[in-house]
């Protein structure tokens, strides 16, 4: 019993599952559950993605690397931090930033550090969001040419960022979060 009476929390055991969709980008499985009381919840939907890499990349003069992509589900060009999926070939977290920074942004980071591990959903997603801050940040080269990804960079000062997620512009939730615990972190996070 919790502090105010309430009942433990036990997990539910899946009894049988049903993958509806399995490729590279997406699983999607139709579970049936058991609650500890007996009850049967089912279809439970559950959403497998890759892990994913947000980077928070830092340049010398204190401006953030922010990206605009256009976001079909939502029909928005988005402003949002560089990063996506971590690969099944990636060596390891980092490199998967590593890659996806270069990828999308043509830049590349001197000092690399983890900085949060985030649940997107844990309701309905299996994957986890890494916050990763990325700093001596430099372009090498122009993005990646990928059809389905036009990126657009923006160099934007650290106040400017955090002024632009608090009034809502950066749209990506898990984004804003990443952003305000790395940059709380390195006692940066003022919004005003």
């Amino acid at each position: 019993m919790s502090d105010f009476g309430d009942p433990a929390i036990v997990p539910w055991r899946t009894t049988a599952r049903e993958t509806l969709i399995a490729d590279r980008w997406l699983t999607l499985h139709a579970d049936t559950c058991v609650t500890a009381e007996g009850a049967t919840v089912g279809p439970y939907y559950v959403t497998g993605y890759p892990d994913w890499a947000l980077i928070v990349a830092l340049d010398d003069a204190d401006n953030i690397l922010m990206i605009e992509q256009y976001r079909h589900t939502r029909g928005i060009v988005s402003l949002e931090l560089p990063g996506g999926g971590v690969d099944a070939s990636d060596a390891d977290l980092l490199a998967g930033a590593r890659r996806e920074l270069l990828e999308e942004t043509g830049c590349v980071a001197d000092d690399w550090q983890v900085v949060a591990s985030l649940s997107p959903n844990p309701a309905i997603h299996t994957n986890r969001c890494h916050a990763v801050l990325a700093r001596g940040i430099r372009c090498v080269a122009l993005p990646h040419d990928e059809p389905s990804e036009r990126v657009r960079r923006h160099w934007i000062a650290v106040d400017e960022v955090v002024r632009r997620a608090m009034a809502g512009e950066v749209q990506q939730a898990v984004h804003v979060a990443a952003l305000a615990i790395v940059l709380d972190r390195l006692h940066r996070w003022n919004p005003a």
